[in-house]
């Protein structure tokens, strides 16, 4: 019964912690990593404990990523039979790291005391959530500190940690809270051998003091940053993002091609109309031809650039001649336009989606071609530089790129004074994507300081400020332009000019809580 309900309680933070249809509660998904070391210290041996870790892991993270199921079975047209256990497949995936922390809790429950045992374990959080990050391709999603984005005071430690770091700090709070509160839990436990940790009262004093630095520190620290206000540095601009609300089934369709350009450039003419922006974003693939190429649309929207004299950012397939596969390489790239109505550069998206972009190597199934969309392969693009207008530098970041924070880092070390994020979620539906997807972005403007705009086909579009404040957004499923003003910053954030140290330093504490000598009781 105690397990059972360990695994509700996890599972249900993870839930009702993030995004969903009900309510989000952002507290609640400090829930999860309090479940597993519950299950952890309760556990009767390692396998017991791996294996109630990533249950409570598999329902919470297929609760989570309910969506998943939606455009298998819409566009891949397979039943919902099964189309949902794709979705329970990748909730297994992630829910895989709560097993191992599950795990982790078990083998250091006899070896450290309540407040060394949480210093290993937010380190060991940390290092898990940068595992997934870049293993099978990676698969950032539900990082434990993009649950806290709705609340800007409690996520601007990212600025100085990164969001795994301060998902790392978030679960040692867990652990001293909950060693301050039962620092002889574990042990103790039925079946457990006794504990070798230092007396109950020093483990109490010590998690409680560890718990309340971290917690206050992160919370006052925010408090701080946030009323100071934004910083000045920086050349403000006007921007607007074009949200087309294309329907996904209509997309791809050539009888709907003229609609969809006489719809942006619409759009695009009133945001002219209602204050002249200094940049325009229309989202991903937003143009659902070769550009590049088309001798009838191409030149209308490089004709709208120059008579309204204003860039605009389109997204589009592209691709190169090559001597491989069908003749050419095919990309899925932003491209720029300037005022002239000329080329200033694209960018072509680098981090690829595996079975939405590209089929893995020996995974290539007739079934799958349809997610595809009739755009073929996608190939990796290799130049990442930032597109530049005038002072302006624009770090691109396509789809899901913007979940990963070594894309963003890099963008803002090759120069970029702001970051773009054009994506289309259409693929979702009105599920509880968007905003996850939105919530990852959030870091994303924190951790590098930078704004992030936003634009997406069917939403959620927004301008967000370098605290992770949303300043402007859009509604789901509606045609509409998102105005406001950013800022193109050149000064960076304590994690960016840290982060190489960030990540190795964890496993060196993660060592020294192993290693670090403890009074033993006579």
């Amino acid at each position: 019964m105690r397990n059972t309900l360990c695994i509700l309680l996890g599972a249900a933070g993870l839930w009702l912690g993030f995004p969903n249809p009900l309510a989000q509660l952002p507290l609640l998904a400090l829930a999860y990593p309090l479940a597993l070391l519950l299950l952890g210290l309760g556990a009767s041996g390692r396998w017991p404990a791996f294996r109630l870790g990533w249950l409570t892991g598999i329902v919470g993270a297929s609760a989570c990523l309910y969506w998943l199921a939606l455009p298998v079975h819409e566009y891949g047209q397979l039943p919902w039979v099964l189309a949902v256990p794709c979705a329970v497949a990748i909730g297994a995936y992630v829910g895989l790291y709560g097993g191992l922390f599950c795990l982790l809790v078990y083998l250091t429950r006899d070896r450290l005391g309540a407040f060394r045992r949480g210093l290993f374990l937010g380190c060991a959080w940390l290092l898990l959530e940068v595992l997934r990050g870049v293993f099978l391709t990676g698969f950032p999603w539900l990082a434990l500190s993009a649950a806290f984005a709705p609340w800007p005071v409690a996520i601007q430690g990212a600025a100085l940690v990164g969001a795994y770091g301060l998902s790392g700090l978030l679960v040692a709070v867990v652990c001293w809270t909950m060693g301050a509160i039962a620092p002889e839990c574990g042990p103790r436990c039925p079946g457990v051998r006794r504990s070798v940790s230092p007396s109950s009262l020093a483990q109490t004093l010590a998690c409680a003091l560890g718990a309340s630095l971290v917690a206050f520190g992160l919370v006052g620290h925010g408090a701080y940053i946030l009323s100071r206000g934004l910083p000045k540095d920086g050349e403000s601009f006007r921007v607007a993002l074009v949200q087309g609300n294309i329907d996904q089934d209509q997309k791809w369709e050539t009888a709907f091609q003229r609609s969809t350009v006489d719809r942006y450039l619409a759009l695009s003419k009133d945001a002219v109309t209602a204050g002249h922006p200094d940049l325009i974003v229309w989202p991903e693939t937003a143009m659902p031809f070769y550009f590049q190429e088309h001798k009838e649309f191409g030149p209308a929207i490089r004709a709208f650039a120059a008579a309204s004299r204003t860039p605009v950012l389109v997204g589009t397939p592209g691709y190169v001649n090559a001597p491989v596969k069908r003749g050419f390489l095919l990309y899925n790239r932003a491209m720029l336009v300037d005022e002239n109505g000329g080329d200033a550069g694209h960018y072509d998206k680098e981090h690829l989606v595996p079975f939405g972009e590209y089929a893995p190597p020996g995974l290539d199934m007739p079934f799958l071609e349809t997610l595809m969309q009739g755009v073929g392969d996608f190939t990796p693009g290799t130049a990442v530089a930032p597109l530049r207008l005038g002072n302006l530098a624009l770090g691109i970041l396509i789809c899901y790129e913007t979940i990963f924070p070594e894309l963003a880092q890099q963008r803002v070390a090759d120069g970029a004074s702001v970051l773009v994020n054009i994506s289309n979620d259409a693929w979702f539906g009105t599920t509880s994507a968007p905003e996850q997807h939105l919530q990852l972005s959030v870091l994303r403007a924190v951790e590098q300081g930078r704004y992030v705009l936003r634009g997406t086909n069917t939403g959620i579009s927004a301008i967000i400020d370098p605290h992770g404040r949303i300043a402007e957004r859009g509604g789901l499923f509606r045609a509409e332009v998102i105005g406001g003003m950013a800022t193109a910053r050149t000064e960076t954030t304590v994690f960016h000019r840290v982060q190489h140290l960030v990540w190795p330093v964890a496993p060196g504490l993660a060592v020294l809580a192993l290693l670090w000598p403890a009074r033993r009781r006579p």
